[in-house]
C-alpha cells in the first residue's frame, strides 16, 4: 500500500484523488494548502500531487520541498492553466509528469500506476545504483539527480554527455563514471577538444601514418585507438570544429576510423562520454553543431547544477579545500570563522567548485601561520562583491545605518573604504542613483522580502535551521529565499 499526498484548494479535485485511491488501495492524505500538505507529511509519502495556484504560494517554488519529504516521494504537478513554461520548469526540475485539468478518475489511476510501477522496481535495483562518487559531494535535489543518473550511466555502455557551466566538476563526473563502469580497469583518454590545433584535429583522434603531412616523420596512433576498450572523454565537445564533426560521428557510430594517410581502416571499442558548457541544442537550430552528433551524444544527459544552487555543499567543499591544501603543504588545518562562511555562502561563484577551491587556497596562504580563516584572507573582488552588495540592500532602508560598521568589519573593510564605495554608487550632483526615481510595487515587495529574509539570517546567527524555524518555512524553501536576493 502507498501513501498519496494530493495538494488542492479545490475539494473536488481531493476528493477524486482519494476515491482513486481507495479504490487502488493506497492511503490519501489531503491538504488544501502548502504549509498544511509539509506539516501533514510526517512519515514517508510515495507520490505527491501538486497544484501550482494555491491560497499560500505557487507549488512550483515548493517543489524541492515536497520531493525532500520523508520517502523521498515523486512529485506530479497539476495545474489548471496549462502553461509551457512552468510545464518545463516543474519537468526540468524532476517532477514525474505535468497534468493539465480538467482530469478523470482514469487519468489519476493511470499515472499513480505508473508512478508506483517505477518506484517499485526502483527501489527493487537501489543496491545495483550505488556509486563510490569519489570527491563529488551534494544531497540537493539536482545533485542526487545527477547522481542517480550517473548510477544508471555506470552500469551501461550508452553514450554520456555532461552539462554545467565552467568548473562544475564535469570532469569530477566522467572520471567517477569511469571508475564505477565495467571499464575501470582500462585507459581513461581524455581530448580537450577547446585546445586541439585546427589543423591537426584529425592527426590527433585518428592517428596518422609516416609522411602524411610534413613533420609527419614516423607513424603515431590517434586518442581514439589509445581508448580501445577504454573510455574517451571528450571534453568541451561544443568546440570540436565543424568539418570534424561529421568524420567522428561515423567513427562514433562505427566504432571504425581510418588514419591519415592510410587506406586501411581500424577499429576502436571505445565508451564515449563528452561533456560541454555550451547550449548544443541552440547551436544545433543555429547549424554552428551537428544535430545528428548531437542525438548520438544524447545517450544519458546529466546535468550538474551550478554552485549557487548547491549552498549546502560549500561548507563541507571549503573544509575539504582546506584538508587538501594543509595536507599538500605539511600546515596545520585551518578553520573557517564564522563570517568568513558566511561571506562564501553569499558570493554568486560565477566560477563554480574550481573558483570556491582557488579561493580556499589564496585564503589559507594569506593567513600565514594563523589557524583561522578570516574574511580579510579571502580574495578583493570577493570582499568587494560582499560590500556593493550589502551596501545597495542598505541603500534601500530607511535608516539602516546601525550596521554600517559591523558590515564593515565582517568582510574586512575599515568604514573609511565603506564610505568610498558608497561614493562610487553616486552621481555628480551626490544624489544616490538608486534613488531618484521611486521603485515599482514589485520593485518595492522585493526589496522588503529581502530586508526580512537579511534580518532573519542576521538575528539567526546565520544558522539555516534557525533561520528556517524564525520564518516558519522548511529548510528548502529558505535556501530559495537565499537564492532569490543572492545571499
Amino acid at each position: 500500500m502507498a501513501r498519496v499526498l494530493v495538494v488542492d484548494d479545490e475539494g473536488l479535485m481531493r476528493t477524486m484523488v482519494q476515491v482513486v485511491c481507495n479504490r487502488m488501495g493506497h492511503e490519501t492524505l489531503m491538504a488544501g494548502n502548502i504549509q498544511e500538505a509539509l506539516r501533514m507529511a510526517v512519515d514517508p509519502v510515495d507520490v505527491v500531487l501538486l497544484d501550482v495556484w494555491l491560497p499560500d504560494g505557487n507549488g512550483l517554488e515548493f517543489q524541492a520541498d515536497f520531493a525532500h519529504l520523508p520517502g523521498s516521494p515523486d512529485v506530479v504537478v497539476i495545474t489548471g492553466n496549462g502553461d509551457g513554461d512552468n510545464a518545463e520548469a516543474a519537468l526540468r526540475s524532476g517532477a514525474w509528469e505535468f497534468l493539465t485539468k480538467p482530469l478523470q478518475m482514469r487519468d489519476i489511476e493511470q499515472c499513480l500506476k505508473q508512478v508506483l510501477q517505477v518506484r517499485q522496481n526502483r527501489s527493487s535495483a537501489s543496491d545495483a545504483l550505488v556509486v563510490d562518487s569519489g570527491h563529488i559531494l551534494g544531497t540537493g535535489q539536482g545533485m542526487s539527480r545527477a547522481l542517480k543518473l550517473l548510477a544508471q550511466a555506470a552500469k551501461s555502455e550508452v553514450n554520456v554527455l555532461l552539462l554545467g557551466e565552467t568548473g562544475v566538476g564535469k570532469e569530477l563526473f566522467a572520471r567517477a563514471l569511469f571508475r564505477n563502469s565495467a571499464r575501470a580497469a582500462k585507459p581513461f583518454i581524455t581530448v580537450d577538444c577547446a585546445s586541439l590545433p585546427e589543423t591537426l584535429v584529425e592527426s590527433h583522434l585518428f592517428g596518422h601514418s609516416r609522411g602524411a603531412f610534413t613533420g609527419a616523420d614516423r607513424a603515431r596512433d590517434g586518442l581514439l585507438l589509445a581508448a580501445d576498450k577504454g573510455t574517451l572523454f571528450l571534453d568541451e565537445v561544443g568546440d570540436l570544429p565543424q568539418p570534424m564533426q561529421g568524420v567522428f560521428l561515423r567513427a562514433l557510430e562505427q566504432r571504425r576510423f581510418r588514419p591519415v594517410g592510410e587506406v586501411r581502416e581500424v577499429s576502436s571499442d571505445f565508451r564515449l562520454v563528452a561533456a560541454t558548457n555550451k547550449n548544443l541544442e541552440l547551436m544545433a537550430k543555429e547549424n554552428s553543431f551537428r544535430s545528428d552528433l548531437l542525438y548520438r551524444l544524447q545517450g544519458i544527459t546529466i546535468v550538474i547544477p551550478p554552485l549557487r544552487e548547491r549552498l549546502d555543499e560549500i561548507p563541507a567543499l571549503a573544509q575539504q579545500a582546506i584538508a587538501r591544501f594543509c595536507l599538500a603543504s605539511d600546515q596545520t588545518e585551518k578553520n573557517l570563522s564564522d563570517d568568513t562562511l558566511g561571506m562564501l555562502l553569499e558570493y554568486a561563484w560565477p566560477g563554480n567548485v574550481r573558483e570556491l577551491i582557488h579561493c580556499i587556497q589564496r585564503a589559507c596562504l594569506a593567513s600565514g601561520k594563523s589557524d583561522l580563516l578570516l574574511p580579510v584572507h579571502l580574495p578583493t573582488h570577493m570582499r568587494v562583491d560582499c560590500v556593493r552588495r550589502r551596501m545597495g540592500q542598505a541603500a534601500g532602508l530607511p535608516g539602516s545605518t546601525g550596521g554600517f560598521a559591523a558590515t564593515a568589519a565582517c568582510c574586512g573593510f575599515s568604514a573609511q573604504e565603506m564610505v568610498e564605495q558608497k561614493m562610487a554608487r553616486q552621481d555628480l550632483t551626490g544624489q544616490d542613483v538608486a534613488g531618484q526615481n521611486p521603485p515599482s510595487l514589485r520593485e518595492w515587495k522585493l526589496q522588503a522580502e529581502k530586508a526580512y529574509v537579511r534580518q532573519v539570517w542576521d538575528l539567526s546567527g546565520e544558522d539555516v535551521r534557525k533561520a528556517a524555524e524564525v520564518a516558519g518555512i522548511s529548510r528548502g524553501h529558505w535556501y530559495e529565499l537565499m537564492k532569490k536576493i543572492s545571499l
